[in-house]
């Protein structure tokens, strides 16, 4: 679980993505082969001398950076271990993380998952049809999966977990450098929560990979539910992605669009599924669950809904 041989390749500068996926393709074609070997002996991989340098030079950091792992009950998963999300592999291919740092409950990661998206400034309403929508899913057993930024993020956790749901925070920096937010501290158990990262875990946050990390949420979900887009950022990026891996996106279908919602036309118009209210005002999950549960039986009971949709 706390490979110091693996660290200290991925720490070395000059070792990213590429790198790490070639020594795992190694070693997944070399059974006998370690993590030992690849650091020692350079007529394996044939990297440049520099980065055998950097490699030898990161071997303290690397025994630190596994105890720090060790006492904070992190789990690292390399794309070769049984233990690595099958939905995340099948999905994005060879865009797959190669490790992923994990910690909570590591089952989650293989549930029934639906994905939020959403402007970090969500209007009211866009807010509480986030917090409907994810109440309605942890009510059928479906987990929630979301970033961690306010507005929609944190409003899909919260009503996740105050609903006695499960959720998976996807965040984008290493492990080691994540906060416990106040607005989902007083949720959170030992089993209805985990966190992960694809990024080493002394990472600090960044724009890009804020980017990136969009790709391993889409890639943990069956689908993606956006609340609401504008017409650029990280937000609109998620919504394009989905649609590009093939997976279902339903878009909340606004009569009125809010200005942080500007572009939910534009991707109902590309292929995304409209949620609709229902007479009662709600969230109409019927297009989710009915779509969902044509591909695999999600479902704990079945749900009752008036018949007429309306536009918010």
């Amino acid at each position: 679980m706390y490979n110091v041989d693996f660290l200290q390749y991925a720490l070395a500068k000059g070792v990213g993505e590429a790198a790490i996926k070639k020594a795992l393709n190694f070693l997944k074609l070399n059974k006998n082969a370690s993590w030992k070997d690849i650091i020692t002996d350079k007529s394996i991989l044939k990297l440049k001398d520099d980065i055998y340098t950097n490699i030898y030079k990161t071997e303290n950091e690397a025994k630190i950076l596994a105890e720090q792992l060790y006492n904070n009950n992190i789990y690292m998963i390399l794309e070769n271990d049984l233990m690595y999300p099958e939905r995340l592999k099948n999905t994005l291919g060879n865009n797959t993380p190669p490790v992923i740092f994990v910690q909570g409950n590591l089952a989650l990661l293989n549930k029934n998952s639906i994905g939020f998206c959403g402007s970090r400034k969500v209007s009211d309403k866009g807010k509480q049809i986030a917090y409907e929508c994810a109440k309605e899913l942890v009510n059928n057993d479906i987990t929630v999966v979301s970033g961690y930024a306010s507005g929609t993020d944190l409003t899909a956790h919260m009503s996740a977990l105050s609903n006695n749901g499960n959720t998976i925070f996807v965040i984008p920096e290493g492990i080691l450098k994540k906060r416990i937010k106040g607005e989902v501290k007083n949720y959170l158990n030992n089993t209805n929560h985990v966190f992960i990262s694809q990024f080493m875990p002394n990472l600090t946050w960044n724009a890009m990979n804020a980017m990136r990390r969009n790709k391993v949420i889409i890639g943990l979900s069956i689908a993606m539910i956006l609340i609401e887009s504008r017409r650029d950022g990280g937000t609109f990026e998620a919504g394009k992605e989905t649609l590009k891996l093939g997976h279902k996106l339903f878009v909340v279908d606004f009569f009125h669009p809010p200005e942080t919602a500007e572009a939910n036309k534009f991707f109902i118009s590309q292929g995304g599924i409209p949620i609709k209210k229902n007479r009662d005002g709600h969230p109409s999950m019927k297009s989710v669950f009915n779509s969902i549960n044509n591909d695999m039986s999600l479902l704990n009971k079945t749900i009752s809904e008036p018949e007429f949709d309306f536009t918010y």
